[in-house]
């Protein structure tokens, strides 16, 4: 990393998202700033810390790769009960 330039990163993890980027995977994220945390969907815009608007927000995955994403419907290999 270069002085004056910052990558997202903290020690061990790849990217950290902040506010204003789009998230790529559901889960339950955390803000490094004050510990708010938030619950948000793939495709949905990281937003503000809601204790620190307009300021630059970084969240961390609570769970990581224990939630992954949503199960798809589909039909039940059983027949249902009558």
């Amino acid at each position: 990393m270069h002085a004056g330039g910052t990558d997202n990163v903290i020690a061990g993890e790849s990217h950290v998202p902040q506010n204003g980027e789009d998230n790529e995977k559901f889960g339950v994220y955390k803000s490094l700033c004050c510990g708010a945390e938030i619950v948000i969907k793939a495709g949905t815009i990281f937003p503000d810390c809601p204790n620190h608007p307009k300021l630059t927000t970084i969240w961390k995955p609570l769970l990581d790769d224990r939630i992954g994403s949503l199960p798809e419907e589909h039909e039940s290999e059983s027949d249902p009960a009558a």
